[in-house]
């Protein structure tokens, strides 16, 4: 990847927890990039949310190197402020992330410490309200918020911030079909943005719609990367790993398995024409 389009890099990195004996990450060599879309995924326990906390400098490895930008992590308070404006976090639970009163307090909440007029916060609150179609809701209390309304306020609460990577831990668990629908719109609203997103999650289908590039992860190791035709055409391996593969997948599998006479285009067509009308299907 060039230098010039990448953000993070993973550089042989290791991290066990405190009174571990056994690492959670093991030799992780990974890197994210600008313009694209990515999809961390993996049973429980594989070390997804770890490494998205070594992501933002909440963890600190015990081996490798972890850069932003080119240049080596820098576990200062100070310096990992800074990163975390360019690098946001959403954790799996809301709850863990929403800290006020009401909407518009709880977004405006990390800009209080940047430094920024009252008058421009103000109107970054305004601005991110409308974007999340949030605005009805502003002053609405957090504790009487849906599940769905809470996930897209924590989403919010990072994005007023304006980061350059957006890592979303599990952002599409507990949500109905029709809110992973809004969700996937959400997403690429975000990406419209410019922000790059990457997602950990268990919902092969929205990855395999809506991912450039997936990461697999088995027991703590980087088991294989590529794009999801290319991941999701190792569907032994992904079996073997505990995953499975995509309805889509399934499907494509079913049909060579039974000799369908299918070119190579009309796979494709078939698998545009699945992702069409699921998404149609759940809006």
């Amino acid at each position: 990847m060039s230098s010039e389009f990448e953000l993070l890099e993973f550089d042989n990195v290791q991290y066990t927890y405190p009174g571990s004996q056994q690492p959670t990450l093991e030799n992780i060599t990974c890197q994210f990039g600008r313009y694209q879309r990515y999809a961390v995924i993996g049973r429980n326990g594989c070390g997804k949310t770890t490494l998205f906390r070594l992501a933002n400098g909440l963890y600190r490895p015990q081996s490798g190197v972890i850069s932003w930008r080119g240049q080596p992590l820098q576990y200062k308070r100070r310096w990992l402020n800074q990163l975390r404006q360019k690098v946001g976090l959403v954790f799996p639970n809301p709850e863990q992330q929403l800290v006020a009163t009401t909407v518009s307090e709880d977004i405006s909440y990390g800009l209080c410490n940047l430094g920024l007029s009252t008058s421009e916060i103000a109107q970054r609150v305004r601005q991110i309200l409308a974007e999340f179609d949030l605005v009805g809701l502003a002053d609405f209390p957090i504790n009487y918020l849906s599940l769905g309304q809470k996930k897209r306020v924590s989403i919010a609460d990072i994005m007023v911030l304006q980061p350059q990577l957006l890592f979303l831990d599990e952002p599409t668990a507990y949500l109905d079909s029709y809110q992973v629908t809004n969700f996937h719109c959400l997403l690429n609203q975000i990406q419209q943005r410019g922000t790059t997103v990457v997602i950990a999650t268990h919902n092969l289908d929205f990855v395999e719609a809506w991912a450039d590039w997936v990461l697999v992860l088995d027991r703590g190791k980087l088991a294989f990367q590529g794009t999801p035709e290319a991941v999701f055409s190792q569907s032994q391996q992904l079996q073997d790993l505990g995953l499975g593969v995509p309805l889509v997948g399934d499907l494509i599998n079913w049909l060579q398995a039974e000799n369908m006479a299918l070119s190579q285009p009309q796979l494709n067509q078939i698998q545009q024409q699945i992702r069409d009308r699921y998404w149609r299907s759940n809006s």
